[in-house]
């Protein structure tokens, strides 16, 4: 029998996200991926590219910026599985950008969210 131990602290809302993360220790390189939840500690990416723990980035989506640090990145088959902690949120006007809000609302109630 094989058993698995779900060791999150927070539960997490699915997502499917274009996102773009920006090094800000090297604002040259843009990471493309995908974002995949929400939770209360942070968000969960899907990225081609490792990222380093507590490296500073800061994450477009939409019409949106995110600031925050890498706290874990682990192989998976093709891709690196991402772990950020979100710090700031610079909300957009759009449509994407009021539903970014709620989801972040639910799920990150201690986050600053302000509107650009």
């Amino acid at each position: 029998m094989v058993c698995s131990v779900d060791r999150r602290l927070h539960n997490r809302a699915l997502a499917d996200l274009d996102i773009e993360v920006v090094r800000l220790t090297n604002k040259d390189q843009i990471v493309a991926g995908r974002l995949e939840d929400i939770s209360e500690s942070g968000m969960c990416l899907i990225l081609p590219s490792e990222l380093v723990a507590d490296e500073i980035v800061r994450l477009e989506a939409a019409d949106c910026t995110l600031f925050g640090h890498v706290v874990h990145c682990t192989w998976q088959p093709n891709a690196f599985r991402t772990g950020i902690e979100v710090e700031r949120v610079l909300l957009g006007n759009t449509d994407l950008a009021d539903l970014l809000r709620v989801a972040l609302q639910d799920t990150m109630p201690w986050a600053t969210l302000s509107t650009r």
